[in-house]
């Protein structure tokens, strides 16, 4: 992350003159190859984007505003691209106010028989919905879409949240020819100007504009900055990753210090001891954790008899996951207080687990909250505080003087492991009489998968065994959530027995899966035909018939993030096949023993005949949770081997007796 300005607000600079570039005129030749596109095997790119953003007094609302003014024009390279046609404007709540947005503006151009037509938008195809209460949706999809297609859209933002300045994204999901972004901000406010991601500023525009807006009965000058990039990239995204936005060049405010009406100086920038005072003397936040007395009147008292202090705080959890189900909604703060979320049986994030917190402290055991950023909100500000930044709270409960961090707002997951959308960096953990702290959010349970099969092989190709799948960790809160969403566990089966190639499954059944404290166990009896299983005299398959790795998941010629599995994950396949007399082995995969430096990373396989019975072993063990961008290679590397390694079939001669 690049500092660019400190102190915005105060900055003044004459050197040039900041004015956005006005959009060219369609002719056919914007038809034409596109040139200077960084990615020519897009589906879409972005031909020129600009935006403006300045801070005034709203005549319709009579209150200052960030007014915000997007405009692009996108070329259509294929009909994969026709989705880049559908836009979608997130409207947040600020207060008692929301976002709106006004003068929503689209066109699409198209090229036919050398005439150029045009095609509007029209109001009524532009709709905002209702999300949640905090957030709406303004939606609409240019018309009459064709390869070739260029759309230009254009539409106003006002929002009442004038603490934060829109942050700019120069990079998305398709690359951009060129990405403009204006901001003009009056002397009253200060910002630190950050830069983030991999590219560089293009070009750099400013002037002063003096008197530019009038507030509090004065006239106050402005910076007017330009900051623009060319020939942007597409960012990709990989699997096992955090929220794009944590990596994605972009340019971000952060508001310092703002004049305030009666003349006085409000700093925003603050220290973690502030942040901490204001957290515990919130009604919502540290006024719940006071309900010690009316929780342990509501507490099982057998909880409060358990002296093991692992199985008292496993048992407070419990308690608090079956008395109050999530309403959908995050937040750090409570929505309705402890109190009511108890009687209804239902609150958001924040009521739930401080709910968690105090039923700690009511069993007699120290706990605190853990205010997190969730992984797809992005990783929070690490130099000093935002705690706009933070849209969730865990809870940390002592045990053993150590804390295990306990999330009761999914009652698939165990306690002490977080769902993964709080695996995310690091969290801070409030104390009531000691300045916080950062706390790695981290999963100590591994995420495993083991496969086992015992079966026998006919003459016919028929492989008829008995199949064991066991979870643990993120691999079992996974799996039980898939079985879960199906009426019934019969239905699941008849759902898995289609995803299955040249596989029948005859009986199943499941242990475990209302219970998250314990291993999900699944059998199935299977019947299998191994294709190209019996020719004359030669008979090949491959024994891994299910999860074999035939697709490499990193596929980028560079990342330049980590990779992010959520938990340390191993998958284990053990199989036992009794063959048929008159079977002898001619060839098959050769025994591998592979690994990352540190041994971060192994590969496992052995095969061999024992008499009448192949055995076969294949282990994956990625052995870290994150792996950095500079150890990709080399992940990227093991997978290539292992899928070269599982293409190969074992090979028996058969003569029959």
């Amino acid at each position: 992350m690049k500092v660019l300005a400190v102190f915005l607000g105060l900055l003044f600079f004459t050197h040039s003159i900041a004015q956005v570039s006005e959009f060219p005129k369609i002719t056919p030749a914007n038809f034409q190859i596109v040139n200077n596109n960084p990615d020519p095997n897009a589906n879409a790119v972005v031909l020129l984007e600009t935006a403006k953003t300045h801070m005034d007094i709203s005549e319709r609302d009579r209150a200052l505003r960030i007014f915000h003014t997007y405009k692009a024009r996108i070329k259509i390279l294929s009909q994969e691209g026709f989705d880049k046609a559908n836009f979608t404007i997130p409207l947040y709540k600020f207060g008692k106010d929301f976002e709106y947005v006004t003068n929503v503006e689209g066109k699409t151009y198209n090229l036919e028989n050398g005439r150029l037509t045009e095609t509007i938008l029209e109001r009524k195809s532009v709709i905002t919905e209702n999300k949640s209460e905090y957030l709406q949706l303004t939606k609409f999809t240019l018309p009459n879409i064709k390869v070739g297609s260029i759309i230009e859209i254009e539409y106003n933002l006002v929002s009442p949240d004038i603490f934060n300045f829109r942050s700019w994204q120069f990079q998305s999901d398709i690359p951009k020819i060129r990405s403009e972004y204006n901001v003009r901000i009056p002397a009253i406010s200060n910002y630190n100007v950050t830069l983030k991601g991999p590219l560089k500023l293009e070009d750099t525009k400013s002037k002063r504009e003096s008197g530019c807006i009038v507030l509090m009965g004065a006239r106050y000058d402005c910076s007017n900055i330009i900051y623009s990039m060319n020939a942007i990239p597409a960012f990709k995204e990989e699997a096992y990753m955090l929220a794009p936005k944590n990596y994605i060049s972009a340019i971000n405010f952060e508001l310092v210090e703002m004049l305030n009406p009666n003349g006085s100086v409000d700093k925003y920038t603050k220290a973690w001891k502030d942040v901490d005072m204001e957290l515990m003397t919130d009604k919502s936040f540290g006024g719940q954790l006071k309900k010690v007395d009316f929780i342990k009147q509501k507490l099982d008292p057998k909880i409060l008899e358990i002296v093991d202090p692992q199985l008292r705080s496993a048992e407070a959890y419990q308690w608090v996951s079956k008395n109050i189900k999530l309403n959908n909604l995050y937040g750090k703060y409570s929505q309705h207080g402890i109190e009511d979320a108890l009687e209804r049986r239902s609150g958001n994030v924040g009521d739930i687990n401080l709910a968690l917190t105090t039923a700690f402290n009511a069993a007699g055991l120290e706990a605190y909250p853990v205010i997190i950023s969730t992984r797809n909100n992005g990783l929070p500000h690490d130099l000093h505080p935002v705690l706009s930044d933070f849209n969730y709270v865990i809870a940390a409960v002592k045990i053993n003087d150590e804390y295990v961090l306990a999330d009761a707002t999914d009652p698939l997951v165990p306690f002490g492991e977080l769902p993964l959308h709080c695996i995310n960096g690091k969290g801070r953990i409030i104390y009531s009489r000691k300045s916080s702290e950062w706390i790695e959010l981290t999963n100590k349970t591994v995420s495993v998968k083991e496969y086992t099969f015992i079966g026998k092989l006919d003459l016919d190709g028929k492989l008829k065994g008995k199949l064991s799948i066991t979870s643990a960790g993120l691999d079992a809160v996974h799996k039980r959530k898939e079985i879960l969403d199906y009426p019934s566990f019969e239905e699941y089966t008849e759902k898995f027995d289609e995803k299955l190639t040249n596989t029948s499954i005859i009986n199943s059944s499941v242990q475990s899966l209302d219970d998250p404290a314990k291993l999900l166990h699944e059998e199935f009896d299977i019947e299998t035909h191994l294709t190209g299983a019996l020719q004359s005299g030669h008979v090949q398959f491959n024994p891994i018939f299910i999860s074999r790795i035939t697709q490499n998941p990193f596929n980028l010629d560079e990342r330049t993030y980590d990779v992010d599995l959520g938990a340390r994950d191993s998958e284990k396949h053990t199989i036992e096949i009794e063959l048929p007399e008159g079977f002898t082995f001619k060839q098959g995969p050769k025994k591998m023993n592979i690994a990352l430096p540190g041994s971060s990373a192994r590969y496992y396989y052995s095969g061999e005949v024992q008499g009448n019975k192949l055995i076969v072993t294949q282990q994956l063990a990625l052995n870290k949770a994150i792996y950095t961008s500079e150890e990709y290679f080399g992940l990227k590397e093991l997978f290539s081997r292992i899928i070269q390694h599982m293409q190969i079939d074992y090979e028996f001669n058969y003569q029959p007796k």
